[in-house]
């Protein structure tokens, strides 16, 4: 017996499936930085229709308890309200409910978690439930309980990530570091990674912390928080979406410095009139006069050279 043969709304072309992870309870949207605002879910343009929910290939469902305000990927997370009496439907059956969003008015400790109700029917096909969605009224986004169970425990810990590498990167007029690294598992991994420079007392200083689903996360070269000169590192970690607070051990990238470099840092250089080479090596893109990093005219970097006794110049 199929229960999509006579319910067409349970059948594969009777729905659409959201499986956006970042719509987990357990991602932590918050986190997402001001350079990832297009990631943020705001589900006031869906198309109306009915949905079914999948978190990395598996099927889940929308969560029946109020969901904490930044979480879900967006910052008004939409969960689905049981009332007094309500229940979700049984094999067969098909139900009016309320869903609603979770929101915490601007500089105010109140959390309202039914801020804002949205009519909600909920179909049980038998091994999963489809939602009746229509677009929400501003920026909200509805919420993916955890998935189903993995057959491996979640109480171990998950794989580290391969050591990271930093590279730069320009866009615009614009200069991010970009910190990438591999992941060898094909689990439900989120990722922590976190910035630092070497200060001028030797000491490490965290510049930012972020959380991701994705094995790669930018940095600004501001000239303010991150200038030229300075010897940044990252550092990355895993965790299992399903179980967030487990984490793996973090590596380390290598040192990266943001700047110029001669090539060799020491060189002996005798007065015999002889050629000796110096390699001159920018880290970073070097923006042409127009403030972009590709124009019709050279670009042009004039650097100054002293030694005790002369003073030579020379353009690359």
């Amino acid at each position: 017996f199929s229960l999509s043969s006579q319910w067409g709304e349970c059948a594969p072309g009777g729905h659409s499936v959201l499986q956006n992870p970042y719509r987990s309870t357990t991602f932590s949207s918050g986190r997402l930085q001001p350079s990832a605002l297009q990631d943020f879910i705001c589900d006031h343009s869906l198309t109306a229709g009915w949905y079914q929910f999948q978190l990395f290939n598996k099927r889940a469902s929308m969560p029946t308890q109020c969901v904490e305000v930044n979480h879900c990927g967006t910052q008004a997370p939409v969960w689905l309200s049981l009332g007094a009496g309500e229940s979700l439907p049984g094999p067969l059956e098909v139900r009016q409910l309320t869903a609603c969003a979770a929101w915490q008015m601007f500089q105010s400790s109140v959390k309202d978690c039914c801020m804002f109700r949205i009519p909600v029917t909920v179909r049980n096909c038998g091994a999963f439930y489809v939602y009746l969605l229509q677009p929400t009224q501003s920026c909200m986004g509805y919420c993916t309980s955890e998935a189903l169970p993995t057959t491996s425990p979640i109480s171990d810990r998950p794989p580290a990530p391969s050591a990271p590498v930093i590279v730069s990167e320009a866009t615009g007029s614009t200069v991010h570091l970009k910190c990438s690294f591999e992941s060898s598992s094909s689990s439900s991994l989120g990722f922590v990674v976190a910035w630092s420079r070497l200060s001028s007392e030797g000491r490490k200083e965290e510049l930012k912390q972020e959380t991701t689903i994705h094995t790669s996360a930018f940095i600004e070269l501001d000239g303010f928080n991150l200038r030229l000169g300075d010897k940044i590192y990252c550092s990355s970690s895993s965790f299992f979406l399903e179980s967030p607070d487990v984490r793996s051990a973090s590596v380390e990238s290598l040192e990266f410095f943001a700047g110029i470099k001669i090539k060799p840092e020491e060189s002996v250089v005798s007065e015999d009139g002889g050629w000796y080479e110096l390699v001159v090596e920018s880290t970073i893109p070097i923006p042409c006069p127009d403030g972009s990093f590709s124009s019709a005219d050279p670009c042009i970097l004039s650097l100054q050279l002293s030694t005790s006794s002369q003073v030579f110049f020379w353009s690359i």
